[in-house]
Order: structure tokens, then C-alpha cells, then sequence
């Protein structure tokens, strides 16, 4: 674990918002990035997620996750990604887990 110590005040820079997947769709030519359809209430925005090795497509559209939406755009494969999704990940088996929001309503802030 990260042995770091962060002033909270860092943590409140980043804007985490729930949001609905619409779409999703594997990006062509390669074999972990996914293209997201994100609505997050008062606008859209696409986000690319490099976990199409562990999910696919199917199994992403509908679900309400947690998203950062102040990072800079990023063009990745040719296509900008408008934020990050955000999810867990077990370092020891490389495997990555969905966290998924069921009560929350797209756009609540998330901290």
C-alpha cells in the first residue's frame, strides 16, 4: 500500500460524478480499450476504459458507475476520452472489479 500521506484538501479537487453507461463498444484494432457513452445528467461525455480484456461491451451499458470528470482530455487511439472511470483492482491477480452505483442518481457528486 501507499505509504503517502495526501491533506484532504487534495482529494476535494477531483470531480467524481455518478454516471449512466448508454453505449459501449469495443475501440477497433484494440483488444482492452472500451468506448463509454456516459450520461451524467446535464450532458454526455465519451470515456475510454482499458478493462475490454477483463468486460465486454454487454456487460457495462445500463450500469450506473463513479466517473472523475475534471482530468484533461485525453486522445487515446485517435478518439478523446472526457474523464476516467473509476474501479478497483486486486494488484496481486491483476484482476479488475466494476463499482457499480444502484441508488445514487446520474450526476451526484461522489466523495
Amino acid at each position: 500500500m501507499d505509504k503517502q500521506l495526501y491533506d484532504v484538501d487534495e482529494f476535494w479537487k477531483f470531480n467524481m460524478r455518478v454516471g449512466m453507461i448508454k453505449v459501449a463498444e469495443r475501440v477497433p484494432k484494440s483488444k482492452k480499450l472500451i468506448k463509454l457513452n456516459v450520461d451524467f445528467g446535464d450532458e454526455s461525455r465519451i470515456i475510454i476504459a482499458g478493462i475490454g480484456d477483463q468486460y465486454s461491451p454487454e456487460d457495462l451499458e445500463g450500469k450506473k458507475m463513479i466517473f472523475v470528470l475534471n482530468l484533461k482530455p485525453k486522445k487515446i487511439m485517435g478518439i478523446e476520452s472526457q474523464g476516467m472511470l473509476v474501479v478497483a483492482e486486486d494488484e496481486k491477480n491483476n484482476k479488475v472489479y466494476l463499482i457499480t452505483v444502484d441508488d445514487a442518481p446520474v450526476g451526484c457528486k461522489v466523495w
